[in-house]
């Protein structure tokens, strides 16, 4: 089998730690090193790796023909990154399977998250997250032209099921080109506007930390607005918004919260 991916806007990490505050070129994965080579630990979603359907407990055995067996984890991430947008060749083992795939690397950050700004963001009330909050404050600190592709914790990819602490976070994105990015707000302040108390196929139930005019999104996974509810003077405090969810489709939602400058962000599930 052999592929190739014409993914020079995507990067990868190729450590475990993540090493923050780095910016390279490379593949999209996490690795440990291991006698026939590196072991692919977690694939970044987005990236060339998961384009070209890397998993994870693949072996990456040799790059552009040459046996990685053997080598440190340092000399193996040196022959795995490089220059962006130029090919690598990978010799993979899946199972009992050897097959190669070719990617062009591409130019990655990974930046620490601030707990304190997460904390901030959501509230003292609430003290785990999924990888959609922490996007949600991670993106406002990223320059136009980046593009988040995971959340990650000790290292790990964060996964839509997974809710985590505000600690040991880092955020992986992507150099894109300018014009594939939508316009982004800037120096945006993170002040909270309130949090969610419920949400439900009839309402959405929330508590304002001020009062004023209140804009509600809900947004599904796809990124789609599935309603937007406006309420005029709003007053501080717990307030219930209705919307007709009955032909909602199940599943995860983002609502956001916005009034006078202020917003939050919270994950719920529609059942």
């Amino acid at each position: 089998m052999k592929s190739f991916v014409n993914a020079s806007l995507f990067a990868a990490m190729l450590a475990l730690p993540a090493m923050a505050g780095e910016n390279f070129g490379g593949i999209g994965v996490t690795i440990y090193a291991v006698n026939e080579g590196v072991l692919v630990s977690d694939v970044i979603p987005g990236s060339p790796a998961a384009e070209a359907g890397l998993e994870s407990k693949d072996r990456i055995i040799a790059v552009d023909g040459v046996s990685i067996a053997g080598n440190d984890i340092d000399a193996s991430k040196e022959v795995l990154r490089g220059t962006v947008g130029r090919p690598v060749e990978l010799s993979v083992l899946r199972e009992k399977e050897t097959f190669t795939v070719t990617l062009r690397r591409a130019n990655i950050s990974v930046n620490d998250v601030d707990a304190s700004k997460v904390e901030a963001w959501y509230g003292e009330n609430q003290n785990s997250y999924s990888s959609d909050e922490i996007a949600e404050v991670a993106s406002q600190n990223l320059s136009r032209n980046q593009k988040l592709l995971s959340v990650m914790q000790h290292g790990h990819v964060v996964k839509e099921e997974m809710k985590v602490s505000s600690s040991d976070l880092s955020v992986v994105s992507v150099e894109t080109a300018e014009e594939e990015v939508a316009p982004q707000v800037k120096n945006r302040s993170v002040r909270v506007a309130g949090s969610l108390n419920a949400f439900d196929r009839e309402q959405v139930a929330i508590n304002l930390r001020a009062e004023g005019s209140t804009v509600v999104r809900i947004v599904n996974a796809n990124g789609e607005v599935a309603a937007r509810l406006l309420k005029e003077d709003a007053k501080a405090g717990s307030q219930s918004l209705a919307w007709d969810g009955k032909n909602a489709a199940s599943g995860r939602y983002i609502v956001h919260i916005e009034q006078n400058g202020a917003a939050s962000a919270v994950a719920a599930e529609l059942r």
